[in-house]
């Protein structure tokens, strides 16, 4: 059903055993690694986040909310809705480059112990470009969220193919979004702790109550 699910291999494929990949930072527990042969940039990122992999990818699929997780998202708001998948538009707001813009088709769902979170830029079902903003064509990416430590925390990798367009130097995109994952994971753990310590809290009030 979901052709570009393809693009990214479940978590058996990381920066360990994936060819081509080189570290280039890290910071919080993530490992940043950058796809050398790639013509756009092609990051992954690996780390652990403290709550199930439901959680986390419910706060992942909160397009909604999607400012609490990513810094440069000025505009995010949902056009449609299915069945585990979603399409959202989104503009960014990136340091000393114009805005940047695009429509993403999302889906999410499990294959054995993996729970897995896809995108991939899907402007035909958006709205139309807008002035002095620039239209995305290449943003295509997800998440892998294995389950450990008994299931109550994740290990979790992003994987992203982004081309910015406009006149910007590769180097300065990918150094950027380098250092940009670190943060994307952060924001990921403290919404999923502020999820996770609202179950606990439900659950606790829920007992009280018999």
């Amino acid at each position: 059903m979901f052709a570009f699910l393809a693009w990214v291999p479940l978590l058996a494929v990381t920066a360990a055993t994936a060819p081509g990949y080189k570290h280039v930072g890290g910071k919080s527990g993530v490992e940043v690694y950058r796809q050398m042969q790639s013509p756009v940039i092609e990051l992954l990122a690996e780390g652990e986040i403290d709550a199930p992999p439901s959680v986390v990818r419910d706060v992942l699929i909160d397009y909604p909310n999607a400012r609490k997780t990513s810094d440069h998202v000025a505009e995010s708001r949902i056009l449609a809705s299915g069945l585990r998948q979603v399409t959202v538009y989104q503009r960014l707001n990136l340091p000393v480059i114009s805005d940047r813009d695009f429509t993403l088709h999302a889906a999410w769902g499990e294959r054995g112990d993996i729970t897995w979170v896809r995108f991939r830029v899907d402007n035909a079902n958006g709205p139309a470009a807008r002035n002095g903003v620039v239209r995305l064509q290449t943003l295509n990416g997800g998440w892998d969220l294995r389950p450990i430590r008994n299931g109550t925390a994740t290990q979790a990798v992003y994987r992203v193919q982004i081309d910015l367009a406009g006149d910007v130097p590769m180097w300065m995109v990918s150094g950027g979004a380098a250092k940009d994952l670190p943060k994307l994971f952060d924001n990921v753990r403290q919404q999923a702790r502020g999820r996770s310590a609202t179950a606990a809290a439900s659950v606790s009030a829920e007992r009280r109550s018999f």
